[in-house]
């Protein structure tokens, strides 16, 4: 039972903790309870769990499993809808996985929502030059920018339709709570 909420996925390998500090932050500016799952997990069990929330996945999501496959390959059969982090650098730079996992989506077609910079120097410049479906970026928790880069990205992810999913599944965690 696939949601509208997009999974967040890494282009490629992340360092765990940019990964998490990025989940953590659009989990709490959306109100949503965060899970992870490692990319070692069954893309079946993960996607027919009926508990709501947002979905980290832990790991690089085109890496074959044992049992054949990959999870992008899954969330593309699941229609699962997503959103790419990809990791900054300090030069403002991206590397080429952010357009390589974005074609691959493509490829496969995995519904991808768009691509989320994680910490790094944001260069607009550059990104339009990249040509992909960037959303904005979510610089390191301790940067001044961080809270107001967040309301960027939370605006741009508005107009793409993402966050009408966003919204009605925190108004059914608040509701469920009490």
């Amino acid at each position: 039972m696939p949601t509208e909420i997009p999974l967040l996925v890494g282009a490629g390998s992340v360092p765990e903790r940019r990964m998490r500090e990025a989940a953590e932050a659009l989990a709490k500016l959306w109100a949503l309870p965060l899970k992870t799952h490692a990319t070692g997990a069954s893309p079946a069990s993960v996607l027919t769990d009926p508990t709501h929330g947002l979905i980290r996945l832990s790991g690089d999501p085109a890496r074959q499993r044992i049992d054949g496959g990959h999870w992008l390959e899954a969330l593309a059969d699941w229609r699962q809808p997503l959103l790419l982090l990809v990791p900054g650098d300090a030069d403002g730079s991206v590397s080429g996985q952010a357009a390589a996992y974005a074609a691959l989506c493509d490829q496969l077609g995995a519904p991808l929502q768009g691509l989320i910079q994680i910490q790094g120097v944001w260069n607009p410049e550059q990104r339009r030059r990249d040509g992909l479906a960037w959303c904005g970026w979510i610089p390191a928790i301790d940067d001044p920018a961080h809270a107001f880069e967040l309301d960027r990205l939370h605006l741009c992810l508005q107009r793409s339709g993402v966050t009408q999913a966003l919204n009605r599944q925190a108004r059914e965690e608040a509701t469920a709570r009490g």
